[in-house]
Protein backbone atom coordinates (compact mmCIF):
# COMPACT_ATOMS: atom_id res chain seq x y z
CA UNK A 1 0.00 0.00 0.00
CA UNK A 2 1.60 3.25 -1.02
CA UNK A 3 1.68 6.22 1.73
CA UNK A 4 -0.19 9.37 1.30
CA UNK A 5 1.93 12.44 -0.34
CA UNK A 6 3.52 14.80 2.45
CA UNK A 7 2.69 18.45 1.52
CA UNK A 8 5.41 21.16 3.28
CA UNK A 9 3.90 23.90 4.70
CA UNK A 10 5.11 26.97 3.63
CA UNK A 11 6.36 30.08 5.54
CA UNK A 12 3.63 32.92 5.62
CA UNK A 13 4.60 35.99 3.56
CA UNK A 14 5.73 39.04 5.34
CA UNK A 15 2.97 41.86 4.39
CA UNK A 16 5.38 44.66 4.52
CA UNK A 17 8.08 43.09 2.31
CA UNK A 18 5.67 42.46 -0.54
CA UNK A 19 4.08 45.66 -0.46
CA UNK A 20 7.19 47.49 -1.17
CA UNK A 21 8.35 44.60 -3.63
CA UNK A 22 5.41 45.08 -5.97
CA UNK A 23 5.54 49.01 -4.83
CA UNK A 24 2.03 48.94 -3.64
CA UNK A 25 2.19 50.94 -0.48
CA UNK A 26 1.26 54.27 0.81
CA UNK A 27 -1.62 56.12 -0.23
CA UNK A 28 -3.19 55.57 -3.01
CA UNK A 29 -4.71 58.15 -5.37
CA UNK A 30 -7.23 58.11 -8.21
CA UNK A 31 -6.55 56.90 -11.60
CA UNK A 32 -5.62 58.99 -14.29
CA UNK A 33 -9.01 57.86 -16.21
CA UNK A 34 -10.87 58.14 -12.94
CA UNK A 35 -9.99 61.80 -12.23
CA UNK A 36 -11.28 62.78 -16.27
CA UNK A 37 -14.49 60.66 -15.88
CA UNK A 38 -15.06 62.84 -12.83
CA UNK A 39 -14.26 66.32 -14.37
CA UNK A 40 -16.16 65.31 -17.71
CA UNK A 41 -19.38 64.50 -15.26
CA UNK A 42 -18.95 67.43 -12.72
CA UNK A 43 -18.15 70.04 -16.37
CA UNK A 44 -21.62 67.88 -17.94
CA UNK A 45 -23.89 68.88 -15.05
CA UNK A 46 -22.81 72.29 -14.67
CA UNK A 47 -23.82 72.88 -17.97
CA UNK A 48 -27.14 71.07 -17.73
CA UNK A 49 -28.41 72.50 -14.63
CA UNK A 50 -31.87 73.46 -14.56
Amino acid sequence: MKRAKQQRLSAPRNPFVAAVLFKKSGVHGKSEKAVRRAQKIQLHQKTHEE
